[in-house]
């Protein structure tokens, strides 16, 4: 039987998962985690830091669970905690069981403000499955603060929750627009969450949803596979693997490999094969589960185990195909699959409302207010100067507002777009049309800010006492709507963007390879993170075929590929493999030893070697005696002058910065590095981790698939640097085809459009030749055709 296919039926059945229902279960942390180490005022993000917690928390937090009660943790990662500005919506959600539910419980919301808010008019309110829960004031900027809300049974459902926290937030003492860039307020992740005095235990799939965090605010997921690692074990993982983060749902999650179970919060996913399995469930105190997929108890209260008893792969992919028709599709439907939770899924032609995303009109009595949501456009879309996105403007403002009050449209941190509202009486928007270009989108999920400048000579007086908040200055409808047009359809690569948002090349059922180069947990780890990532980028489990080494050339395959060696380094290198294979690696290393061999050192040490000596000493040579620019001729200076012109005016095209930053060769400075290149035969695309060690890589690639560093993969290539940790970025030099599966005339034409659009020096020639041969035609042809006279 085939390896990999059933994936295939597997995602169908993941895309037509049923109605939801959830259980929780979890314990309040056994220790208090600070939050905020410093507050800033200098905008809406906060340190990564944590606070010394005050001693009233942590006596509240004992007396917890001294007192049985649990803690049922929010679903959301760490990054969706913070709100910011004068009027903000963040969206939770928790799950629960019947006996929960019955019980009810209180609503903990952990927080901490910015020293600026002003806390006489700060406030907080709070909404559980649409129905309102009460509200709070806002006012602890010198530490954590836990408010704790009652909530009755009756705002209660069986499965997933939602809490809709409303932040309305106003400045001490400055009145100007850049002062609501420092107002903010930070839940924490780990002290917020339901509490609840009904316990339940990790007994069903449902009850995973409310698995607790660890230490790191990371989604525990240690893989137990008996015995060595192999290439069969890892493709017996991966399905029941990628099932199971589609799952839960969360976008944190961190794999482990192992042949013994993880410590603290976290999922033990068990895989008993008969082959070997039988023993370690004897270990474990389970020798009596289930054939198939299940969840069976833990010695920890805090730990779930998912054990997984089969004797093959077919098995496997079977035992999987159940569980999310039956036990995992309530959870499926209710999480990953649910609509309206801030992202637009859109296509060609298609129109999509704002309240798609989960918004709901409300009326803004500030100076800015701020509303964002996500477009997520197709993995295969060509961004360029063809043709708009048009954003539908539902909304009104009202009288009083100074000239200088306008919209503005940022996609991706990057404002694209400004509308005036000079109508000082006030003016309503109907569908007004304003159009977004198509360069600043790209494949994969783009954030999209309206942000409504709206101040009135008052603020300039800035007397907070005097503030109106019950006279409105806008409103945004629901109704607002984004229209797409037309899209060029080509897959072009590399394209890492396309990667984090679509999971592109890999998915929609094409089978690739996961190679890794060794068989050791920490690569195998690295590997099993990222193919998880990429299922949940992707919505399915991809059909990934797992192999241990290096990737086969000439098999038109994709593949993603994990390397720690230092023999593969230097890939994609011109007239020569991307991977070497042992032969050439044994006759390298036979030439270092020979004991005659003998290094020229080169002219300058800005040369490049390129194996033949006589080039290398041409090259270093004219390194050395290039002239200085102040020697350049006039005609070498206009030269350069038209070439720093032109890439500054692509970069302006494109959206860009003038980012001079460069990603080193991997091994200088650089933990991990992720880059996409056309395979050595040009048959297929390889994504390749590279680093240093095992160690480094599994490092490397916790670290990529962290939400807010995942979200900001684009271009080319992509560097973790080892000392900040930060991510550096570089656009791709050269795209290749990919993919061109519409080959309609339309499309075709629009693709040759964009082409122009990105090549505008070409298009210029080719106008300017159309002109010229026009010209010579209008010579040759009128003395020809013009009045002759008889004489």
């Amino acid at each position: 039987m085939a390896k990999t296919p059933l994936l295939g039926t597997l995602g169908l059945a993941l895309l037509i998962a049923s109605a939801g229902a959830g259980r929780a279960e979890g314990l309040v942390a056994d220790a208090v985690k600070p939050l905020l180490e410093g507050t800033t005022l200098s905008g809406t993000a906060l340190s990564g830091g944590l606070l010394p917690q005050p001693a009233d928390v942590k006596d509240e937090k004992a007396q917890a669970v001294t007192a049985g009660a649990m803690l049922v943790p929010f679903e959301q990662s760490a990054d969706a905690y913070t709100l910011s500005g004068e009027d903000d919506v963040a969206t939770f959600t928790f799950a629960l069981d019947g006996p929960q539910v019955s019980a009810g419980g209180t609503l903990n919301l952990a927080y901490v403000n910015a020293v600026s808010v002003l806390p006489d008019t700060a406030k907080m309110d709070i909404e559980i499955n649409g129905r309102d829960a009460g509200s709070f004031a806002i006012a602890s900027p010198n530490g954590v603060l836990t408010e704790k809300i009652a909530v009755a049974p009756e705002l209660l459902k069986a499965g997933r929750n939602v809490v809709r926290v409303r932040a309305r937030q106003h400045h001490r003492v400055d009145c100007a627009l850049d002062a609501t860039y420092e107002l903010w307020t930070k839940l924490d992740p780990a002290q917020s969450g339901f509490a609840t005095a009904a316990s339940s235990a990790f007994t069903d799939f449902d009850s995973l949803l409310s698995v607790r965090r660890n230490a790191a605010h990371r989604t525990d997921v240690r893989i137990v596979v008996p015995g060595a690692l192999s290439a069969e074990a890892l493709n017996e993982v991966a399905p029941v693997l990628q099932s199971l983060i589609l799952f839960l749902n969360r976008d944190d999650v961190t794999v482990s490999v192992g042949d013994k179970p993880g410590t603290g919060p976290g999922i033990d996913l068990v895989m008993a094969m008969d082959r070997a399995g039988a023993a370690t469930l004897a270990k474990l105190g389970i020798a009596n589960a289930p054939r198939g997929l299940s969840v069976q108890a833990s010695t920890e209260a805090d730990r779930a185990r998912v054990v997984l008893r089969a004797a093959n792969l077919g098995d496997i992919n079977a035992a999987v195909l159940s569980a999310v028709k039956g036990p995992m599709a309530d959870g499926l439907k209710s999480g990953i699959f649910e609509k309206g939770r801030g992202a637009l899924v859109v296509d060609a032609g298609e129109r999509r409302l704002l309240k798609e995303t989960g918004y709901e009109t409300r009326v803004f009595s500030g100076r800015l207010s701020r509303t964002d949501f996500t477009v997520d456009m197709p993995a295969d879309f060509y961004p360029a100067e063809y043709a708009t996105i048009d954003l539908r403007l539902h909304a009104a403002t009202s009288p009083g507002l100074e000239q200088t009050a306008q919209l503005l449209v940022r996609v991706n941190d990057k404002v694209v777009k400004s509308y005036p509202f000079r109508n000082r009486e006030g003016e309503q928007f109907d569908g007004k049309r304003i159009e977004l270009p198509l360069r600043a989108f790209h494949p994969g999920a783009n954030r999209v800010e309206l942000l409504a400048e709206l101040p009135t000579a008052a603020d300039a007086a800035c007397r907070p006492e005097e503030r109106d908040d019950g006279k409105p200055r806008f409103i945004l409808l629901d109704t607002t709507a984004i229209e797409v047009p037309a899209l060029a359809r080509i897959g072009r690569l590399p394209d890492l963007a396309a990667l984090a948002g679509k999971a592109y090349p890999y998915g929609g059922g094409k089978p690739f390879d996961l190679v890794i180069d060794r068989a050791d947990g920490q690569s195998a780890a690295a590997g099993l993170t990222m193919l998880s990532r990429l299922a949940l980028s992707a919505r399915a489990p991809l059909t990934a075929k797992i192999a241990i080494g290096v990737p086969s050339e000439g098999t038109g395959r994709d593949a993603l590929v994990v390397s720690s060696q230092n023999d593969f380094a230097e890939l994609g290198t011109s007239g020569k493999a991307a991977f070497p294979d042992a032969d050439e690696v044994t006759a390298s290393v036979a030439d270092l030893l020979k004991p005659d061999q003998v290094q020229t050192a080169s002219v300058s040490d800005g040369a490049a070697g390129t194996g033949n000596d006589t080039a290398d000493l041409l090259q270093a040579f004219h390194n050395s005696t290039a002239a200085e620019e102040d020697e350049l001729s006039f005609g070498s200076r206009a030269q350069l002058w038209f070439s720093a012109a032109s890439r500054s005016f692509g970069r302006w095209l494109s959206y860009e910065g003038d980012n001079t930053a460069r990603v080193a060769p991997h091994g200088e400075g650089a933990l991990v590095t992720l880059s996409q290149m056309r395979s050595p035969d040009g048959l297929a695309t390889w994504t390749v981790i590279q680093a240093n060690s095992p160690r480094d890589v599994d490092a490397g690639v916790q670290r990529l698939v962290e939400p807010a560093v995942w979200r900001d993969l684009q271009g080319g290539t992509a560097t973790i640097e080892t000392a900040s940790l930060s991510l550096v970025s570089l656009p791709a030099a050269d795209r290749y085809v990919a993919d061109l599966a519409d080959r309609s005339p339309g499309n075709l034409r629009r693709v040759a459009a964009a082409w122009f659009s990105d090549n505008f020096q070409i298009y210029v020639v080719l106008v300017l030749a159309c002109l010229g041969l026009f010209a010579v035609w209008l010579g040759l042809t009128v003395p020809r055709k013009g009045v002759r006279s008889d004489r």
